[in-house]
Formats: C-alpha cells, structure tokens, sequence
C-alpha cells in the first residue's frame, strides 16, 4: 500500500464533548487519501470509546492509548513517529476543520514544504457560536523563500511590529501542513506543556526551503469553559520561559526577530501575571501579590518593560505595561481579579 499524501494527528484529552464533531471532520475531507491518528493521552472521560468505535469504522483512522497523561507534546511526537504521509498536519480534539481543508492546504504546498491558512475562533456564547474570520496578512499565493521565512515571516508570528493588544500570526500548529521530510527529527518539546506550538513552527520553518499561504479560514478553533487559554496553569511561566528561550537561541543572527521577541516578552510576561489571578488559581489573593511581586521583579523582566513608551499603546495596554514597568504587583493583582479578569 502506497503512503497517504497527509498524515493527521489528533492528541486527544478531555474532550469527549466535542470529539465526535472533529473526528466526522476529518473523515468529511474532500482528500480522502489521509491517515488520522489519534493519541489519547490518558483522557479520565470517554474519548477512548469514541476512538475505538471510530477506528472500527474507518480503516484510515489509527489510535494510540498511553496508560498515563503525557501532555500534548508527548501526544504529537508519538503521532509523528507513526506518520507515514507525504505531509504531516494536526489538529486538536476539541476543534473541527472545514471538509476541504487539506485538499487546499496540500494542493498550496505543492513545491512547498510548508503551507498555512487562516483560522476561524469559535467562542460559545449564550448557547450559540460567535465565529470570528482571523486575518492572515498574507495574500493566497504569497510563497516565501527561506530569506523571507526569517525576513518576514517568523517576524510576523512572533509579536507585532509595536506593542499591540493585536496578535500576531498565530503560532498555531494546526493551521500548517509540513513536509514529512521537512520535519525530519524536529519534535515538540516535551518540559514545554504550554504554548508549545511556535518553538516547533519555527524550527520546521528555519529548516523549510519555501512556504506558502492560503488566505482563507479553514481551521475552526473552539474556545470554550475548558480552553486552556482561559483558566489557570501551572506550567505558566516556565514554559513560556524556556519556549522563548529556546526560540531566541535560534534566531539570534536575525535582527527583527530578535527585536520582536522583546515585543513577545512583554506581551507573554503580562499573559504570565494574568495567570496568577485565572480561573482555577490555587493562590489567594495574598499569594496572587507575592507571586506576582516576584515575577515582576526578575532581573530579566524588569530589562524587558525598562525602555518601553506606553504612549501610544492603546489604553488598557498602556496600563497593563505600565504596572509591570513600575512593578505595581498590589494593582495588577486586584485590576487581573476584578477588572481585566475576561480581558
């Protein structure tokens, strides 16, 4: 049997409520030639039913059991391992794709050894979806060699040019297609359990020959009371701490990136302060004080927010960077708990 042109991997945790949703998406695909692997990473819930009973119908679909939780880099690095596509793409359990998604994202890649679309947000609100079409920035077609990867492209998913509450081109796994070949022996690091996507983009990007985009929003990403964005982690800010290190280590002989990094910095210590005051949080509002005192007093994030201008910040920006500059932990505590605390 020849190889599937696209090799998808689906780490899949709690998330039986919406599981169903993302599997009859994949198996939906306009390209029908794919393989879809799924790892279960010791989900508590009945994900693995609605994997096993999938697999039964489906000869495409391959599942994985780990006996303990992992995390979703262990979950992707053992689904890389099994791949044997032409190209490797993932998605989350939780998220659903639209029915041509690969068709398009394999037919863009084509010379390429990267291909990348827009994604929709899905938030759940009042029992509907509010659906919001993210910009790309890139026309459909707009194909970078690997000057314009380091010049442009890696630039533009790290941070905006200037402080901004706008994101930057999400450095999010499942809106790509790799090379197989490309990604090599690339794998997620497994000590990073949040926002480990950019750190793996980056290195399969610094490794690719071209990429490509597809301004057009195939990818539906699902936020919801359980998102991990929006609660409370554990792993936050270490992970943020040796992801960026790590990114940096790569990218120092490229002057924009290394700019843009203490633009992500910023914008990722004050995501780490947010973290503090979440949903979830463990520490009382006395711990939230003394925890975030002490982040904002670290040699290396005082040097970040040091020489920062919040005058042409928008507002509430300016007043987040402003508490971190002057290391207001008393404020930010109370203004994250009570205030910014859905912002």
């Amino acid at each position: 049997m020849s190889a599937p042109k696209i090799s998808v991997i689906v780490p899949v945790y709690n998330c039986e409520a919406y599981l169903q949703q993302c599997i009859d998406s994949l198996r939906a695909q306009t390209l029908e030639d794919i393989e879809m692997i799924f790892v279960c990473d010791a989900s508590p819930d009945g994900s693995l039913a609605i994997l096993r009973r999938a697999e039964g119908e489906d000869a495409r679909v391959r599942v994985v059991a780990f006996s303990e939780n992992r995390g979703v880099s262990a979950a992707r690095n053992a689904g890389i391992e099994l791949a044997t596509g032409e190209f490797i793409g993932f998605c989350d359990g939780d998220d659903w794709i639209e029915p041509d998604m690969y068709e398009k994202l394999y037919d863009a890649a084509r010379g390429a050894d990267v291909s990348f679309c827009r994604v929709y947000k899905d938030r759940e609100k009042d029992g509907r979806i509010e659906s919001e079409n993210v910009p790309l920035g890139f026309d459909t077609g707009t194909r970078f060699d690997k000057k314009a990867i380091r010049d442009a492209l890696i630039p533009a998913m790290l941070a905006q040019r200037t402080d901004s509450d706008t994101l930057p081109l999400s450095g999010y796994t499942p809106r790509n297609l790799f090379r197989r070949e490309t990604v090599g022996a690339i794998r997620f690091r497994e000590d990073i359990r949040y926002a480990e996507d950019l750190l793996f983009i980056v290195e399969v990007m610094l490794a690719a020959r071209e990429a490509a985009a597809l301004d057009e929003a195939l990818y539906h990403y699902r936020f919801h009371g359980g998102s991990v964005t929006k609660k409370y982690s554990p792993h936050v800010p270490d992970s943020h701490d040796r992801s960026n290190d790590a990114i940096e280590a790569l990218l120092a002989d490229y002057p924009e990136c290394v700019r843009r990094m203490t633009i992500r910095r910023r914008k990722m210590a004050i995501t780490a302060v947010r973290n503090f005051c979440f949903p979830g949080s463990p520490f009382s509002l006395a711990e939230r004080v003394e925890r975030t005192r002490a982040y904002m007093n670290r040699e290396d994030v005082r040097g970040w927010f040091a020489d920062v201008e919040v005058k042409n910040m928008p507002r509430a920006l300016a007043v987040k960077t402003m508490l971190m500059k002057r290391r207001m932990a008393v404020c930010a505590v109370l203004l994250y708990t009570y205030v910014f605390k859905n912002a």
